[in-house]
């Protein structure tokens, strides 16, 4: 009996949840989400769902309570006899601990998963992973997909972009994703900016080494995320100074945390992209000299869930060169 898709949402993924049931031609389905009088998260699902396939919808970021409510509403689903459970953070929160980096702190990533996995839902859609290794901790516990955002970018990254240019990591990290992010634009190569810092969300221009030139060419930076963007900012900075031109960010999570958009808009950074994957950003700020675009991502969770629900390949919705 799972022909019926039923999809649900947290408090901040309802925006999104409500696109792709436009999209899916559904209508979302009714949950309660609320909280006791302490602040303890209070779910309810409202709605038959014995034997459906149901899809959770929901964001963590910010990432405590809205992580808490996608388990929960999984948990609710699953106890009330679903066919199918799929969980869809947009954004996982917490991958950025994904090892003992330092004595004493938490492998936070692997808590969260072991949490997800105890929900009793089936299967988890993420979109740009931070850490893509951490995928391996779901174990045999629950099937896992992830989905790129490079399926709604690239074509808008081809507009914009002009030769020379170049695609480079903010950070030694994200070498691959740059990799493959220029083999999609049609690179050979790409730039990698290496930092070092003390103090989570400072780097200081001192820091940064270059690999790779820049000089006379516009500058594409891919990341997965913007959070405090002191390393995009550090990186725009540096490459200025090594006589880049334009400076486009592409970063699939705009988190956006504290000043980060006043850093940005008084960095000499041209264009920020980034997608609605933790709700629209893009009126939270009036850039006065960047350009602030944000794209799109519910016809790829559209396509997922339709093409999950059918039993289909996701490979489909993955962009080749």
């Amino acid at each position: 009996m799972r022909n019926r898709i039923k999809v649900f949402a947290g408090t901040a993924g309802r925006p999104l949840a409500d696109k792709v049931c436009e999209r899916l031609s559904i209508d979302l389905g009714k949950a309660r989400v609320a909280r006791f009088a302490d602040g303890e998260v209070d779910v309810q699902i409202e709605e038959d769902v014995r034997g459906a396939d149901v899809f959770i919808v929901n964001t963590t970021g910010p990432p405590a309570e809205n992580l808490i409510e996608m388990v929960l509403l999984a948990e609710a689903a699953h106890g009330s006899s679903a066919g199918r459970v799929t969980v869809i953070p947009t954004y996982l929160g917490y991958n950025r601990q994904d090892r003992k980096d330092r004595p004493r702190r938490p492998i936070s990533a692997r808590t969260i998963i072991r949490f997800i996995a105890e929900s009793g839902a089936d299967r988890v859609l993420l979109v740009d992973l931070h850490s893509e290794p951490t995928m391996a901790l779901f174990g045999n516990r629950m099937q896992v997909d992830h989905l790129y955002a490079s399926a709604v970018s690239v074509e808008y990254l081809r507009k914009i972009l002009t030769n020379p240019f170049v695609v480079a990591s903010p950070d030694k990290g994200g070498g691959p994703r740059a990799e493959a992010y220029a083999r999609l634009l049609g690179q050979d190569d790409f730039v990698l900016f290496s930092k070092s810092r003390a103090t989570p969300g400072v780097v200081e221009e001192k820091t940064i080494k270059i690999i790779g030139d820049v000089r006379g060419k516009n500058i594409l930076f891919v990341d997965d995320m913007i959070d405090t963007a002191g390393t995009l900012v550090a990186d725009t900075i540096a490459a200025k100074k090594a006589g880049a031109k334009k400076i486009y960010a592409f970063a699939t999570h705009g988190l956006f945390s504290r000043d980060a958009f006043e850093r940005l808009d008084t960095s000499g950074i041209t264009e920020v992209i980034t997608t609605d994957s933790v709700g629209n950003r893009k009126n939270l700020f009036k850039p006065k000299r960047m350009k602030l675009t944000e794209l799109s991502i519910v016809s790829l969770l559209a396509q997922a869930i339709r093409r999950l629900h059918d039993g289909e390949s996701l490979s489909l919705l993955i962009p080749k060169p």
